[in-house]
């Protein structure tokens, strides 16, 4: 082979496709319809040209020229395309939902740990109502005390701002731990899901006592529904984490944590935004005097309503696409 007659024949070619490059290296919109055509052909063009240049020529610095430009333009053709923000988000959420139901069992170990230990609080305190006290920690008395007065207030925009910060830092840190607590072979997970479980059960005893539980129910459940159900997931996310440590199977733990990371990383991720949901809930409507019982109670059902659609049905594609390998594999078995 003549190397610089081909090259010489050939260089054309090459210039072009770089130029196409260049331009179009930060999104293929930048190239007409003709141009887009005309670079299918110059890349197929250069990719032959390398491929005989590897069989034909030892020169190195030539095959390491194309190679590098035959991979940019690779890049170019199969780029994923670029989403928007908002199309990025919904994917994501179709994600998590598909995430929750792959792992619903620590997802329901989370809100059976709560319950129980609610209706342990309950029952503790129908022995024995002196130990009230030891149940619910000094700083929960004034709000246990509040709740038994039945009755809202009138929210004021500056106030419901700030509480809503509040809520947002402080539910989302409660929920952090939760998940956190799998680092611990999940049982900070538990003993914080259980603490959450037995203020929440002392609060319907006592508020109980008072005829209050219905009052309870309307300030609660409007943005009880969805902060809940963020803990719940966090929680179960951790207790995913501890059992991914305490079963490792044939892996290490680390490989045993590693697998289940992205599952973590979407339950994580859900439960925050559910509790950054609830924030402004809590801190605009469930506390509103203005606000009727009955429209709480109706946003409460919707709500309810809509994230058990949500946890259902959204992404059931992806269960579909994760639920093929191992059929394919069993197939192949």
């Amino acid at each position: 082979m003549n190397e610089k007659q081909f090259v010489g024949r050939r260089k054309a070619d090459w210039d072009r496709l770089t130029a196409l490059v260049d331009r179009s290296d930060h999104s293929i919109r930048a190239l007409s319809g003709s141009e887009l055509r005309e670079f299918g052909r110059l890349y197929r063009r250069v990719a032959g040209d390398l491929a005989y240049l590897r069989t034909h020529s030892d020169n190195s610095q030539l095959i390491r020229y194309l190679n590098d430009l035959v991979g940019r333009g690779h890049g170019v053709l199969y780029r994923h395309p670029s989403r928007s923000v908002l199309i990025g988000l919904v994917v994501l959420f179709r994600e998590s939902a598909a995430a929750v139901r792959r792992r619903r069992v620590f997802v329901l170990l989370s809100i059976l740990i709560t319950v129980l230990s609610a209706a342990f609080a309950w029952a503790a305190l129908d022995s024995d109502p002196e130990i009230l006290d030891v149940i619910v920690p000094p700083g929960f008395r004034s709000s246990l005390d509040w709740w038994k007065e039945q009755t809202f207030e009138n929210v004021e925009a500056q106030a419901a701002t700030a509480g809503t910060g509040f809520y947002i830092l402080n539910n989302t840190m409660a929920s952090i731990y939760a998940a956190a607590g799998g680092l611990t072979f999940g049982l900070l997970s538990v003993y914080l899901l259980f603490s959450n479980g037995i203020v929440l059960g002392a609060f319907m005893k006592e508020i109980a006592g008072v005829g209050g539980l219905g009052h309870f129910a309307v300030g609660v459940l409007p943005h009880g529904i969805t902060e809940l159900g963020g803990i719940f997931i966090a929680g179960g996310a951790g207790l995913m984490m501890g059992w991914a440590l305490l079963n490792p199977g044939r892996r290490t733990r680390l490989q045993s944590l590693r697998a289940v990371g992205k599952d973590t990383t979407l339950l994580i991720g859900l439960g925050v935004c559910m509790i950054w949901i609830a924030a402004p809930i809590e801190a605009w409507i469930s506390f509103g005097r203005a606000v009727p019982d009955a429209a709480k109670l109706t946003f409460a059902g919707l709500s309810l309503a809509m994230w058990m659609l949500f946890f259902f049905v959204a992404g059931r594609d992806s269960d579909q696409a994760t639920d093929s390998p191992s059929h394919g594999e069993a197939r192949r078995a």
